[in-house]
């Protein structure tokens, strides 16, 4: 009986959410582990009613040893009993994540969604299936209201999402394992979930039994219900947003043009989502634009004068021109050597490579209030440094002789760790940045010690800390040819 009702759990959610389509074609990400297990006998257990096809993909992080060569057998073994066709693939996890100056935890992610995806691709299948439980989403939403995030953060995880569908979504823990064991469907157990090192096993490990003890209430249950009502209030404010954009917009091909005045009219929430929403049409997606970029596009908007920009991620800029929001790629530059001491707090302009770099002195409650204290990514043209130790003396320069970065490597659990001190030119070499393009990168240093290569990645000798007491927020911005 726990079997069926799982199973029409399952299938009345992947129905009302419509997950997928009759004949769908399915890679199904399975680790070995009793949800990813679960996903995969469901939906074998549903293939003949939805007349599907599935492909398993294992993707083996090399970070366990011989734990994981062990999920790995498994994976391949079950397969081969469930009559499963499976791909096997093996990533670096640790060099991956050295390399893209994230957390172990994120490249894992990266690197299995990378390889899902060239896989649907390259088979010709139409869905990926993730093994996300209701746990899961609890979990997901305290860790973006730990983060500050707003009302799209607490909505957590979606259901589904371009190509992607978690059909266990409402599905809990405890189910999962309970509809394993009556089935007699054995499962492997990812020893460094029980660890404390990542924030996701803190939650799951210490915080949530602690809400239980202290306050008798199921901490899962209630985050959920918060993330259902979250979404019912985010998609009528995205309903409206779209709307709002489609009276404001000026044109949306090639570059998207916006109404300033229009968007002046309008409330901090709905200008915040149109600005959104004309990122997504610039660059075809929302990811990459942080909240920083967002905040600095609607103080352009309210109070810019023709020619101002901000600079956004991915080579794209927004530009006031004669109360008109203007969403465009930037052009390449061509530079010849400089170097400009850093005003303090201000606009130090870089004529070679047609830049500008501004800089503001914030006070730790002001960098709270803002809400800056979410981690800044690597490659943001947005920065946060510790201005007693980089602010006397900076430059903002070419490269030249001799000079050293020590990168940060992003988190380790909470902690920041370094990848060790480099010579720039190394570092170079290591990114494979063309010989001819290194002296257009500029750089805020301090002697032969970079703080910054800009757009690249930040030195951890002088990014602000949780004991920064000044913070010096540094925002590079390109300008176009001819001047402000």
């Amino acid at each position: 009986m726990a079997q069926m009702n799982l199973l029409e759990k399952v299938k009345n959610d992947i129905g009302r959410q419509n997950l997928l389509e009759p004949g769908a074609k399915i890679i199904v990400g399975v680790s070995g582990g009793a949800d990813s297990v679960c996903l995969l006998k469901v939906l074998l257990e549903l293939k003949n009613e939805f007349g599907t096809e599935l492909l398993a993909v294992h993707v083996n992080h090399g970070l366990r040893g011989e734990e994981a060569d062990r999920d790995q057998d498994f994976v391949v073994d079950l397969c081969r009993e469930w009559s499963v066709p499976v791909r096997v693939y093996s990533v670096n996890i640790k060099k991956l994540s050295e390399k893209l100056g994230i957390s172990e935890e994120e490249a894992g992610r990266t690197a299995r969604y990378r390889i899902m995806e060239n896989v649907r691709q390259k088979a010709y299948f139409d869905l990926i299936a993730v093994a996300h439980n209701r746990d899961d989403q609890a979990e997901t939403v305290m860790m973006n209201i730990l983060r500050g995030s707003g009302i799209d953060g607490i909505c957590g995880i979606p259901a589904k999402r371009d190509r992607i569908i978690r059909p266990l979504l409402n599905i809990s823990r405890e189910e999962i394992e309970k509809y394993l064991n009556e089935n007699k469907i054995s499962f492997c157990t990812d020893s460094s979930n029980k660890g404390v090192e990542y924030t996701r096993n803190r939650i799951r490990n210490e915080l949530f039994p602690r809400i239980r003890e202290l306050f008798e209430v199921d901490p899962v249950n209630q985050l959920v219900r918060l993330s259902k009502l979250a979404l019912e209030d985010r998609e009528f404010l995205e309903d409206t947003a779209k709307r709002l954009y489609d009276d404001i917009v000026v044109s949306d091909t090639g570059e998207v043009v916006l109404s300033a005045a229009g968007l002046r009219s309008l409330s901090d929430a709905m200008l915040k989502r149109i600005i959104r929403i004309a990122w997504e049409r610039i660059s075809s997606s929302r990811k990459n634009l942080e909240a920083v970029h967002v905040e600095r596009i609607a103080d352009l908007c309210r109070s810019g004068h023709t020619g101002q920009e901000v600079c956004l991620p991915k080579g794209f800029t927004a530009v006031i021109s004669y109360d008109r929001l203007i969403f465009k790629k930037r052009g390449k530059k061509i530079s010849r050597p400089f170097s400009y001491p850093v005003i303090r707090e201000g606009r130090t302009m870089v004529y070679e490579v047609n830049g500008a770099l501004d800089s503001k002195v914030l006070s730790r409650e002001e960098f709270m209030e803002k809400g800056y204290q979410e981690k800044t990514k690597e490659n943001s043209l947005v920065q946060f440094f510790d201005l007693d130790r980089l602010g006397n003396g900076a430059e903002i320069r070419s490269r030249r002789e001799g000079d050293r970065i020590r990168p940060y490597a992003g988190k380790a659990g909470e902690k920041g760790h370094t990848v060790g001190e480099k010579k720039l030119k190394e570092y170079f070499i290591d990114k494979k940045i063309p010989a001819d393009e290194r002296d257009m990168i500029p750089l805020v240093a301090l002697g032969n010690r970079v703080a910054w290569i800009i757009g690249m990645r930040t030195s951890d000798e002088f990014r602000a800390r949780e004991d920064t007491k000044n913070i010096w927020m540094l925002s590079w911005c390109n300008f176009r040819s001819g001047g402000e």
